[in-house]
C-alpha cells in the first residue's frame, strides 16, 4: 500500500474511505475535493479493484495526498471494509471515486459539528445531485432525522455522511449487500441505539452517470430490500406509499431553498459554468420522467 500522512495539526483525524474501480474519468475530481480540505488532519484511503482504465495512473500522479491500494476485490462493500481497516480516524466518511465533496469546508464544518454535538455518531447533510459533467441535477434535501421514517425511505445519502469509529465493528459493512449496503448500515446502527443528526449545509454531490449501479442492476436493489425487510422493521409495503410521497415532495419544496447555498459557495467539484440553469424548475416543477435525457 502506498502511504500518505496528513495528520498533523489540531483535532480528531479522519479517515476518507474511497472504494474504486475503473472510473478515472470522476476519480481525480474525488481525490482533488479530498485534497483541498481546510481542516488539517485527514487520512484519504483509496481500495482500487484492479483498474486498468487509467485509474492507477491518477492515484500515482495524486502523491502524498492518498493512501491507496490497487488489487483484485469482491465488490464496492469489500473495498469499503479494506479501506476501513487500513484507516485508524477517530472520525469515518465514505465517498464514492465517482462522487466529490460539495466545497473544501466540509469536514472542517463537519469535525465542528461533531465536536459540538459529542452525543452524536452519525452526521449527515444535504446532497446535490449531478450529471456526469457536474451540471445539478437536484438538491437533495436531507430532514432532521426520524427512525420512523428512514425505515420507510432511505433518507440519507451515503456520500454525504460522516460516522464515529466508535459505532462501527469491523467489517464495517455487511458484504451480502452489493446494492443498499449503506441503508443497510443506517439501518443496524439506528436499531443498535446510535444517535444521528443533521447538519443543515449541502455536504456532498452525488454523480448520476451512466455505469453507476442504480442504473444498472434494479433486480439486485429489490432483492437487498427483501433482505432488509427480513432483518429489520422496514415499511416498504403500499401502505407507507403515501409517506414516501409526502417526504418526497417534502424534499424537492425544502430542496428549494437550498439553490442559494450552491451559488455562496466556492465548489470543489468540476462543474459547467452555467450550474444552476433550469435546476429550479426540474427541483419544484418537472418530474423525473421530463427532464432532458442528460439529467436522468
Amino acid at each position: 500500500m502506498r502511504r500518505a500522512d496528513r495528520s498533523g495539526g489540531e483535532g480528531p483525524l479522519v479517515s476518507i474511505l474511497t472504494p474504486s474501480y475503473n472510473q478515472a474519468e470522476w476519480l481525480g475530481d474525488n481525490l482533488r475535493s479530498v485534497a483541498c480540505q481546510t481542516y488539517p488532519r485527514i487520512e484519504h484511503v483509496v481500495m482500487d479493484g484492479g483498474s486498468d482504465d487509467g485509474s492507477v495512473e491518477v492515484l500515482e500522479a495524486a502523491g502524498d495526498s492518498v493512501t491507496w491500494r490497487s488489487e483484485p476485490d469482491e465488490g464496492q462493500a469489500d473495498a469499503i471494509n479494506k479501506a476501513f481497516a487500513a484507516s485508524t480516524g477517530e472520525i469515518i466518511g465514505w465517498i464514492n471515486s465517482d462522487d466529490a465533496y460539495f466545497d473544501c469546508e466540509v469536514v472542517a464544518d463537519v469535525v465542528a459539528f461533531f465536536e459540538a454535538h459529542p452525543e452524536a455518531d452519525v452526521v449527515y447533510g444535504h446532497c446535490a445531485q449531478t450529471t456526469a459533467e457536474g451540471a445539478l441535477i437536484q438538491l437533495l434535501w436531507a430532514p432532521r432525522f426520524d427512525g420512523e421514517l428512514l425505515r420507510t425511505t432511505n433518507v440519507i445519502s451515503q456520500p454525504a455522511t460522516f460516522l464515529r469509529r466508535r459505532v462501527l465493528g469491523e467489517p464495517m459493512l455487511d458484504a451480502s449487500f452489493h446494492f443498499t449496503m449503506d441503508y443497510e448500515l443506517w439501518l443496524r446502527l439506528e436499531a443498535a441505539g446510535a444517535r444521528f443528526a443533521r447538519i443543515d449545509r449541502i455536504t456532498a454531490i452525488d454523480r448520476h452517470q451512466a455505469a453507476r449501479k442504480s442504473s444498472n442492476i434494479l433486480d439486485v436493489h429489490e432483492a437487498n430490500l427483501a433482505l432488509l425487510a427480513g432483518r429489520y422493521d422496514t415499511r416498504f409495503g403500499p401502505e407507507y406509499q403515501a409517506a414516501r410521497t409526502r417526504f418526497y415532495l417534502t424534499q424537492r419544496v425544502a430542496g428549494a431553498r437550498l439553490v442559494g447555498e450552491v451559488r455562496r459557495r466556492p465548489l470543489a467539484f468540476s462543474h459547467p459554468r452555467d450550474l444552476t440553469r433550469g435546476l429550479l424548475r426540474r427541483q419544484l416543477l418537472t418530474r423525473r420522467s421530463k427532464w432532458a435525457e442528460e439529467y436522468r
